[in-house]
């Protein structure tokens, strides 16, 4: 979650628990390895015409940076293997971008680029 939101949200929990005597505690649970990709994430999604990004379907780091990815380019698309790569994602496109979250592997990500050449080029 974006670190801007998560206070917002939590000034907003805490100001209406407050009127009500109540009380909150809060426990900041952000992950910093995805709050400071996010930035280089837009920048790299904004850049590409298409974004694949790799990482697994149960990681909710991934998923978040995903989001990221999407929010910005919506010719983003999520795998987790080279099998769901489709080649009419790059239809029409100039520039692709490969990239994944904070425990994908390098080899991972070149397996996914050697394979979109081999098929899709």
């Amino acid at each position: 979650m974006n670190k801007d939101d998560y206070e917002k949200v939590a000034t907003i929990l805490k100001e209406r628990l407050h009127k009500i005597n109540g009380e909150l505690i809060i426990n900041r649970t952000i992950c910093s390895h995805v709050s400071h990709r996010r930035p280089g994430l837009e920048k790299f999604a904004f850049e590409n015409d298409v974004v694949v990004f790799v990482g697994g379907k149960r990681s909710s780091n991934a998923k978040a940076l995903f989001a990221v990815c999407k929010k910005i380019n919506n010719n983003s698309y999520f795998i987790s293997d080279i099998s769901e790569i489709r080649c009419e994602w790059f239809s029409g496109a100039s520039s692709t971008g490969i990239c994944g979250a904070t425990s994908t592997p390098d080899w991972q990500l070149k397996q996914v680029a050697d394979e979109i050449k081999k098929l899709c080029n």
